[in-house]
């Protein structure tokens, strides 16, 4: 993934997939065992056209209240790339229009979480209801082309952790549809989940209780939150949100995954959250990480159910310790006066001679190919990729290319925290629509002879995408899973 990108051949607006897609192999090994994600399922008869479509972080969190701070507000972003089946496949960019759509009991976010009523004051503009902050709707919408991807954006969907009805409902299933733009004729069209959760663990530490089934922010737990803040840092924050003035966390607090800039001399959002709670949560386990945020086996939620997961694997793999998470973003801003008293709270919890490398938020992420190598093998479960950080923001899995060709590498094998095969826990059956309906199993798309989902017959080249994609892809049993 990090490796120079071939040359493509584009006619039409169209571009060359070339080769062969993610784990394409002469094998004839289908799916995994009874009862698993992977379990082989019926798959349908294609046609001239393929849409792969993902989620860009695999999960969304966001706050259904902002009475008296907003942080997390809504905005789901989903890409896709169009695929012209064929000796060889076709990207096309030119000619279509890709549309999404809302499920029927998706589509009015409003009645569910306040953030248009308050977008005026901690946004400072008026939001129409139901849309989102880039003027994307809630129902339906039109992807746009990213050029230089060769892929297809609709980038701040707003998606609420519930439906119309006021149940949970964390990976609704979102239609997407190719039309032909000068015929109006349906190409293709598929589902990808639209991840989203508002499963916070505040209330545990800072009192109130959850607002549904565990999962919403309590005014009660808010105000806490607020007058902690006012106690540790000085601010007046309480006072003003109950004035009518709520604020927006990211006016003073950078966050790179946003394109929040924070203010000088204040800690990231990610170094405030992490440094100060991994002073009182130490124990080192998955469950440290699901205090916070949606991914604990106790939740309504599993936001980290990749393949990884299946394979016994967490958080902690990719991320480290919460205290050794929390070294790495409070090093980049070493200098300020609360990173150094962070840090020296954190010490007395972190490993003898340990030295975090300083990364930046949502930018220096685990790399891939620190665990599986630049030969794409397979890897240890027992590995780590922490301290390993991906130095420019377009080589990161949800936004990097194949080696060769100009297949996005999240559109074969899935989201993050959602790489095929994902787990289908908690009744969210369709989460592997995509392979599940093009090639019969949820796995990587084109694992174990399925380069025909794009290919019209079995390419020569094997590891054309990228090495070793020949090699047979053999699904977990999610063993682990809530309820097993």
């Amino acid at each position: 993934m990090r490796s120079v990108k071939a040359g493509i051949f584009a006619v039409a607006g169209v571009l060359l997939a070339g080769g062969l897609l993610a784990g394409c192999s002469q094998t004839t090994q289908t799916g995994g065992p009874p009862g698993s994600p992977a379990e082989t399922a019926a798959k349908t008869q294609l046609g001239d056209y393929v849409i792969m479509s993902w989620q860009s972080i695999g999960m969304k969190c966001t706050s259904d209240n902002d009475k008296y701070f907003s942080f997390h507000t809504p905005g789901n972003d989903l890409w896709a790339q169009v695929i012209k089946r064929g000796d060889p496949p076709l990207i096309v960019t030119e000619g279509i229009e890709l549309t999404y759509e809302a499920p029927a009991n998706h589509r009015d976010p409003s009645k569910t979480i306040n953030f248009w009523d308050y977008a005026p004051i901690t946004l400072k503009k008026e939001i129409p209801k139901n849309t989102g902050k880039t003027g994307l709707a809630a129902d339906q919408g039109q992807f746009k082309l990213d050029p230089v991807k060769k892929a297809w954006m609709a980038i701040g969907i707003p998606v609420s952790p519930y439906n119309d009805e006021g149940q949970v409902d964390a990976y609704p299933m979102f239609s997407v549809k190719a039309i032909e733009t000068a015929t109006g004729k349906l190409l293709a069209d598929t589902k990808v989940a639209a991840p989203v959760s508002g499963e916070l663990g505040c209330y545990i530490c800072h009192g109130g209780t959850p607002k549904r089934d565990g999962v919403g922010l309590s005014d009660d737990t808010a105000r806490d939150i607020l007058a902690d803040h006012d106690k540790n840092v000085g601010t007046n924050l309480l006072a003003e949100a109950e004035a009518g003035r709520p604020q927006y966390c990211l006016d003073c607090h950078e966050a790179n995954n946003v394109g929040a800039p924070g203010k000088p001399n204040v800690l990231s959002m990610s170094a405030a959250l992490h440094g100060k709670h991994a002073q009182y949560m130490q124990n080192g386990s998955i469950e440290t990480c699901g205090m916070c945020h949606p991914s604990s086996a106790k939740g309504q939620v599993y936001c980290e159910r990749s393949v990884h997961r299946g394979f016994g694997m967490d958080c902690q793999n990719c991320h480290g310790t919460l205290p050794e998470h929390a070294a790495s973003v409070l090093m980049k801003q070493k200098d300020l006066p609360a990173a150094q008293e962070s840090l020296a709270r954190l010490k007395p919890y972190l490993p003898e001679d340990f030295e975090a490398k300083a990364r930046a938020n949502w930018i220096n992420q685990p790399d891939c190919l620190s665990c599986h190598t630049d030969a794409h093998t397979k890897a240890s479960t027992k590995t780590t990729s922490y301290n390993q950080w991906i130095t420019d923001k377009n080589q990161l899995f949800r936004f990097d290319k194949s080696d060769n060709g100009d297949m996005m590498c999240a559109a074969c094998h899935g989201s993050p925290h959602m790489i095929y095969p994902a787990s289908e826990a908690l009744g969210y059956s369709e989460i592997n629509y995509q392979p599940k309906t093009y090639q019969g199993f949820a796995g990587p798309i084109g694992a174990n002879g399925n380069c025909t989902v794009c290919h019209l017959t079995e390419p020569e080249n094997k590891d054309y995408h990228h090495k070793n994609q020949g090699q047979p892809f053999v699904p977990p049993a999610f063993t682990n899973d809530p309820g097993k």
